[in-house]
C-alpha cells in the first residue's frame, strides 16, 4: 500500500504543478486585461496590442498545459482500464479452476456409476476405444460394437437423455480438474443449485452435460 502511494506521489505532484501554473497564468491574464483597459483609456494602442499579444501567448500556454494534463489523465485511465481487464481475466481463471475442481469430482462419481452399469473397467475400455475408432471411421470388433451400444443405452435413458457428445464434455471437465486441489464438501442438491450461477462464457458448454450427470447420479444412487 505504501509503495502504491509512493508511485502515485510524483503523478499527483505533477498534476498539482500544472494546476498551479495555470492559476499563475490566469492571474497574469487578468493583470494584462486591466493593463489593456488602461491602454485604451490612455489611447496607447501600441502598448494595448503588445499586451493583447501577451494574453494570446498566455492563453496558448494554458491550452498546451491543459492538453498535457488531459493526455496524462487519458494515459492513466487507459492503465486503469487495462488493470481492470487483467483483474477480470484473473477472476475468470479463478472461477474456472473452482468450477472444474468442484464438478470434476461429480464427473468421477458419474463415470464410476457408468462403468459399473456397463459391466466393469474392461468393457468401459472397449467402449471408449470403440468411440475413438468410430470418430476415425474405423471398423469395430464385435465386442467393441456391443460395448458402445450398451454404453449408448445407458446414456440415452429416458430420465437422463445423454449422448456420447455429452460424455466427451464430461471427460474434458474431469481432465481439466486433474492435478487441482479438491475439497468438494457440496451435496448433490447444492451442486445442482450452483450450476445455475453465472460462469465464464467459455465453460458454459459444460453446464448441460453436468446437469444430466447430476440427474443420473440422483437416479442411480438415491439419497
Amino acid at each position: 500500500m505504501r509503495q502504491h502511494s509512493m508511485m502515485n506521489a510524483p503523478r499527483t505532484t505533477q498534476a498539482q504543478n500544472v494546476l498551479n501554473r495555470i492559476e499563475i497564468l490566469k492571474d497574469k491574464v487578468s493583470g494584462l486585461m486591466k493593463n489593456i483597459e488602461a491602454n485604451i483609456i490612455e489611447g496607447n494602442m501600441d502598448e494595448g496590442l503588445r499586451n493583447l499579444g501577451k494574453i494570446s501567448d498566455a492563453l496558448n500556454n494554458i491550452y498546451d498545459m491543459v492538453g498535457d494534463f488531459t493526455f496524462c489523465i487519458d494515459k492513466l485511465e487507459k492503465k486503469v482500464n487495462e488493470l481492470e481487464q487483467e483483474i477480470k481475466i484473473l477472476k475468470d481463471e479463478v472461477n474456472k479452476m473452482k468450477f472444474f475442481s468442484i464438478y470434476g469430482d461429480w464427473v468421477r462419481t458419474f463415470m464410476n456409476e457408468v462403468i459399473m452399469k456397463l459391466g466393469g473397467g474392461e468393457r468401459w475400455r472397449l467402449a471408449k476405444n470403440g468411440l475413438q475408432y468410430l470418430s476415425n471411421n474405423m471398423v469395430l470388433t464385435k465386442e467393441e460394437q456391443k460395448c458402445v451400444e450398451d454404453l449408448k443405452k445407458i446414456l440415452e435413458d429416458k430420465d437422463i437423455r445423454m449422448d456420447t457428445k455429452d460424455l466427451k464434455l464430461l471427460q474434458e471437465v474431469r481432465n481439466k480438474s486433474n492435478g487441482m486441489f479438491h475439497k468438494n464438501n457440496q451435496g448433490l442438491k447444492e451442486a445442482e443449485m450452483k450450476l445455475q450461477e453465472p460462469v465464464p462464457k467459455d465453460i458454459m458448454i459444460y453446464k448441460p452435460p453436468l446437469k444430466k450427470a447430476l440427474n443420473a447420479i440422483k437416479k442411480w444412487r438415491p439419497l
